[in-house]
């Protein structure tokens, strides 16, 4: 009996110790558990911060290239900042980077940069036919050119010069204010002013097939013509006329009155599908006609308060809102009436709001002098903002998307000399990367690196097709 109990006693004492073990296991592999997650947590923490770091590198050279006299250094700071800011996971669309990147390519004289230079006064009226792959303008000038891109560059054809059949004081017979290309291509309609009666205004047609005939004359307006939109079935188009007091429609043999209104209207904008307008006034006010039902309105108040004008307005790629900007520079997205977001940023009346052709980025024109490249699918981070000498009276995308042209107001370049020239402006940062160390001969040198990267970080080869200078 004796043993028996000595032998229970020690089964309890081997188990008790066995527990003991394996408990000790268990906080072994607990701590070591808990060293590995510390040791992770520690090397993403360093990830991160590096991370930052080189980010926050990237947007300070990218600053900093911008302000050097030496193209070479410039432009591969530039380039360092996009290398940084792409290995990094910045945001691919960094305003600092693309203005490094296209004072680099400007400085260059790089054909994304380059002005399309012809018209002799403001270019009022530039548009879009992605059909023909070219763009067209016509100008206070009186002229219309098209624009065809020949080995990467712009080369614009004059089409037609509206000059005074007699003298003149004015020197033009008709200004050209506004411009639409037809969705099947085939036909140009043109919005202006007849200078010598005001009273007695007409649009034009251009068939885009034979651009050397006359174009056809429509009659019924009343002052300028503008906003033109055609109709998705490229049968007829819409603009507003009489000082904003009349909205018309052409059905492209005449033109008649479809809304008359004791407010003026700024500006008007039509939906995609062709089946609403929209508009908006001095007194805040956005207005939804609806085109299938005898222009039945439907009215909202947006703004209220001083500075309360609307000046320009736009439908979304897919007619589900409305995009306005007002007086005071804020630019609303529009939902069923109501302001869904405000985007702020410019510091001056709203001119124009456009989409590019993939509907993926809005461009807003300013009287601030600036143009602004909204992210639609990303308006929590900043838009690229692209500088001028003054502001814009009409803006088109190019038909890849890959420049956005902009038709200055004026600007002063010297004495006497005033500048007309539209001006460009590359909207693909992945492009504009591109285009920079085809360029270059050298990479940066090691003191370059120093002095402007950062002496404690190895040097890297900003242009993996040169040579790492040692």
């Amino acid at each position: 009996m004796v043993a028996k109990a000595q032998a229970e006693e020690n089964l309890i004492k081997a188990n008790k110790a066995e527990r003991a073990a394996n408990e000790a296991k268990a906080e072994a592999i607990k701590a070591k558990d808990a060293a590995v997650a510390s040791e992770k947590k520690a090397i993403a923490a360093k990830k991160d911060a590096d991370r930052r770091r080189y980010l926050s590198i990237a947007k300070s050279i990218a600053l900093k290239s911008k302000q050097l006299n030496d193209l070479e250094q410039q432009s591969l700071l530039a380039q360092q900042a996009y290398n940084f800011n792409k290995k990094y996971e910045g945001y691919i669309y960094d305003d600092d980077v693309y203005n490094g990147l296209y004072s680099a390519l400007e400085g260059n004289s790089h054909r994304l940069t380059k002005s399309l230079e012809g018209h002799t006064k403001a270019a009022r009226a530039i548009v879009t036919s992605v059909k023909t792959n070219s763009l067209f303008s016509g100008g206070s000038d009186g002229k219309i050119f098209q624009w065809k891109q020949q080995g990467g560059l712009w080369s614009g054809k004059l089409l037609k010069e509206f000059f005074m059949p007699v003298p003149s004081t004015l020197g033009i017979y008709y200004q050209i204010y506004s411009m639409d290309v037809s969705p099947d291509g085939n036909l140009l309609a043109i919005g202006g002013l007849y200078a010598e009666n005001r009273d007695a205004n007409y649009a034009m047609i251009m068939d885009l097939n034979n651009p050397n005939g006359e174009p056809k004359k429509i009659t019924g307006f009343k002052a300028d013509i503008e906003n033109i939109n055609f109709t998705p079935d490229s049968k007829g188009f819409f603009a507003r006329s009489n000082s904003g007091h009349s909205i018309m429609y052409s059905d492209l043999a005449s033109a008649k009155e479809v809304i008359s209104s004791k407010e003026k209207i700024n500006s008007i904008d039509l939906s995609p599908d062709g089946s609403k307008l929209a508009g908006v006034d001095d007194d805040g006010n956005l207005y939804i006609w609806d085109v299938k039902r005898n222009f039945a309105v439907t009215k909202y108040n947006i703004l209220s308060g001083k500075l309360n004008d609307i000046l320009a307005v736009a439908f979304t790629p897919n007619g589900s809102e409305v995009i306005v900007g007002d007086q005071k520079g804020e630019v609303r997205i529009i939902n069923n009436g109501l302001p869904r977001r405000t985007l702020s940023g410019h510091t001056s009346q709203i001119e124009q709001i456009k989409f590019n052709h993939a509907g993926t980025f809005m461009a807003t024109a300013s009287k601030d002098k600036t143009l602004r490249l909204w992210n639609m699918k990303e308006l929590n981070q900043q838009p690229m903002v692209l500088s001028n000498n003054d502001w814009v009276w009409s803006m088109a995308f190019s038909p890849d998307d890959e420049q956005i042209m902009a038709g200055m107001h004026s600007i002063t370049t010297g004495i006497s000399k005033t500048d007309y020239t539209i001006h460009a402006w590359p909207t693909q940062i992945t492009t504009m990367a591109s285009e920079l160390c085809p360029i270059l001969k050298r990479n940066l040198t090691r003191e370059e690196w120093e002095i402007f990267v950062a002496e404690d970080l190895d040097p890297e080869a900003t242009c993996s097709n040169l040579p790492l200078n040692k």
